[in-house]
């Protein structure tokens, strides 16, 4: 009975044994390939966020800019809500420079406040957002004043 036993786990450990020499080297390989891929999708990532770092860095096209803005709110706006609010934040300070500077100052506040950038700033900033629509207000109605006493 002794010899049944020890055989069966003798025949159990060989057996064991062929099928992790075979199992080792699949695992190996399937981690190896998972990390790489990892890799592969960060450098992606980090291809596509530069992609619309340089798009929202062109000023001559409003609308890839806000293109731009909202496919970054998207694929990153849930992991880093405080970086794509600072972003919004930072077109929409442009945009309004841009506005004033041109004096452009009649629709400028409807203007500013249906803009994309203003529109993320307040999904992902409201107080900011609250803030920032007093000040920008301020600053189109001394644009104005200026304008008028020309």
């Amino acid at each position: 009975m002794q010899d049944r036993s020890s055989a069966f786990w003798s025949g159990f450990w060989d057996v064991v044994s062929k099928a992790s020499i075979v199992a080792i080297p699949v695992v190996l390989g399937w981690a190896l390939n998972l990390g790489s891929q990892r890799i592969a999708d960060s450098i992606a990532q980090r291809d596509f966020i530069q992609s619309l770092i340089d798009e929202l860095s062109d000023t001559k096209s409003q609308a890839r800019q806000d293109i731009a803005l909202i496919l970054l709110k998207e694929y990153i706006g849930n992991e880093q809500p405080k970086m794509v609010a600072r972003i919004a934040e930072v077109v929409f300070s442009d945009n309004m420079n841009r506005i004033v500077d041109t004096d452009k100052t009649d629709n400028a506040l409807s203007e500013l406040q249906g803009s994309t950038a203003y529109q993320i700033l307040a999904e992902l900033n409201p107080e900011r957002a609250k803030a920032i629509a007093e000040s920008s207000q301020q600053r189109v109605l001394a644009a104005l004043l200026d304008e008028i006493n020309k």
